[in-house]
């Protein structure tokens, strides 16, 4: 697993219909509309948010690898992959992210695991100072009430806890690198965490690569310790709000709100001081994430078979393309659409 065989990944889902830059925007987790729509569109949804923060050069170097291995190529200003590319794509296993799930909150839950490991390790061994390795406020509160709150004596916490990682490390699926990973990115009293670069050396990797393979065993760890509060319930409390609730962005689930309650568009506009195009926006969310949406209220049926059956036909979720098919849509009645294409309308109402 390397960003570059990721990235082949996701410009293949895209189909040659979109710039090099949207598979930038869907690692980082980008959440435009344009962005958020490729994500459903093109079935990308794991691999959403999986590194917010990349570096561009990081993602530069990525995409000259593909073009030199000649895995990729750019047509009509779109990027492309090149059969050898399909042949490399077929030989790597599958993934297991779940970025769109967790959308960079998987590194919460670890910041949190982290510092009670660290914390109950040197409580047990009777150290009360000393340098928290997460600094955030926000996750050193929240480790400080969990321990606090822990009825067991240190030694009992120490050896529960204890127990738990190893029952779940050795459950949820996570390969032998990804253990090792994951036990060195911990650290304890007289024991410190290792770097990236130091780990990457270790297992004669790269850097991208070790930290991709780690947040691939925090998506993996996630659900088996959410599902099982029993087994692992020091884990599950620190699963608390990792998990998004709802799919659409805090703005679109505003907006939702007042159209649930009976405002038009045009008003929701006016009251929330937005463009017409970002409640358009917040629109398209709600139709790709909620399967009761109301499409019908903005495009009749007709419509809506007419453009799903030339859009599977021509192969192509192009707005531009169905436009020219399409005079009489607009943009927005276009993207709305598409969103629910592949859910169908069976569950919606009109």
């Amino acid at each position: 697993m390397n960003l570059s065989t990721i990235l082949l990944f996701i410009i293949e889902k895209m189909s040659g219909q979109r710039s090099m830059n949207a598979s930038l925007h869907i690692i980082r987790g980008k959440k435009s509309g344009q962005t958020l729509q490729d994500v459903d569109y093109f079935n990308s949804k794991p691999y959403f948010g999986i590194w917010p923060k990349i570096r561009q050069d990081l993602f530069n170097d990525a995409i000259e690898e593909l073009f030199q291995e000649g895995f990729i190529c750019v047509q009509d200003e779109f990027i492309h992959v090149t059969e050898k590319g399909r042949q490399a794509i077929s030989a790597v296993a599958p993934y297991q992210f779940k970025g769109w799930d967790y959308r960079g909150k998987e590194m919460v839950f670890f910041g949190r695991v982290a510092l009670v490991v660290q914390t109950v390790s040197h409580l047990r061994d009777g150290i009360r100072t000393f340098v928290p390795m997460r600094s955030e406020t926000e996750i050193q509160m929240f480790v400080k009430k969990l321990i606090l709150q822990q009825s067991l004596s240190r030694q009992q916490l120490g050896a529960s806890l204890r127990e738990e990682l190893i029952l779940a490390i050795n459950n949820c699926g996570m390969t032998d690198r990804q253990k090792y990973l994951f036990s060195y990115r911990l650290a304890g009293s007289g024991m410190s965490a290792k770097t990236w670069e130091q780990l990457a050396l270790t297992m004669e990797s790269c850097v991208d690569e070790v930290y991709l393979l780690f947040i691939e065993s925090l998506h993996k760890l996630l659900p088996l310790v959410e599902k099982n509060k029993e087994d692992y319930p020091l884990l599950h409390q620190c699963t608390a709000d990792v998990k998004v609730h709802t799919y659409l962005t805090d703005s679109a689930y505003r907006t939702k709100k007042m159209f649930d309650n009976g405002y038009s568009m045009k008003d929701i506009a006016t009251m929330r001081q937005l463009k017409q195009s970002t409640i358009e926006d917040h629109f398209v969310e709600m139709a790709m994430n909620d399967s009761k949406f109301p499409i019908r209220h903005f495009v009749v049926e007709e419509a809506i078979e007419a453009v799903q059956k030339k859009s599977e036909a021509l192969r192509t979720k192009r707005l531009k393309v169905l436009k020219d098919e399409f005079e009489e849509l607009s943009y927005f009645q276009l993207r709305l659409i598409l969103a629910v294409q592949k859910r169908g309308l069976k569950n919606e109402f009109a």
